[in-house]
């Protein structure tokens, strides 16, 4: 029998699914302790509900393998089609997920330049430190936040963003920090199956500056409200 990280206690009928839900998050966040994100991550680990097991791991484990053998390569040759990811660059990838996109960037910005990978689940940033120790970079610094980046004002010269922008909650306030980390030349590419629909969000804060598909090219507005 596998335990849980907490007491799992069977909830009465007679309270709401949300009620419960709130119940038990409220066991999970235990101050003094692991963060409520990573109790939660290590939980639905080691669960025995198939159905969870078998939805994290698609999610973790077999959707970046597909994204590694066969979708990547593809989003990848738009970076030299568009001439995006330069030598010496500093890049945020903002939704780094396993490091698919962080790996491959950082080599290519070599020592003399940067790669920010930013996630909000320690078990991503993990594995993209450990892959990073296998291919002997030294330019990935790791940042756990499912918002705000802590970078400096205007210091990276390309922000990165796929298949991330349609699963983040405030689009808004996520644009309004990357707006201020980029460059006054910088670019935000974001590659997302959203398309178009990203710039009801972007207005006053980026302006398109080329498409390919799902991916977006944008520069930086030169008027705010």
């Amino acid at each position: 029998m596998v335990t849980p990280p907490f007491n799992l206690t069977v909830y009465p009928k007679n309270k709401t699914f949300g009620q419960n839900v709130l119940a038990i998050m409220g066991k999970i966040h235990q101050p003094g302790k692991r963060g409520a994100v990573e109790r939660i991550e290590s939980f639905l680990d080691e669960k025995l509900n198939p159905v969870y097991r078998a939805h994290y791991a698609l999610w973790v484990y077999w959707w970046p393998l597909w994204r590694s053998l066969y979708s990547g390569r593809a989003i990848r040759r738009l970076w030299d089609k568009y001439n995006l990811v330069k030598e010496g660059q500093l890049l945020l990838d903002y939704g780094c997920g396993t490091g698919d996109f962080s790996i491959p960037a950082a080599k290519i910005v070599g020592s003399a330049g940067k790669v920010y990978a930013l996630d909000c689940f320690p078990r991503q940033l993990r594995i993209v430190k450990t892959r990073a120790h296998k291919e002997g970079l030294s330019n990935i610094e790791v940042i756990l936040s499912d918002l705000e980046t802590g970078l400096p004002d205007e210091c990276v010269d390309i922000v990165w963003m796929c298949d991330v922008f349609h699963e983040v909650r405030q689009k808004r306030a996520v644009l309004e920090e990357l707006r201020r980390v980029l460059k006054e030349k910088g670019i935000l590419a974001i590659h997302d199956g959203m398309k178009d629909r990203v710039l009801d969000y972007a207005d006053n804060l980026f302006s398109l500056n080329g498409k390919h598909g799902n991916l977006l090219r944008f520069v930086k507005a030169k008027h705010t409200l």
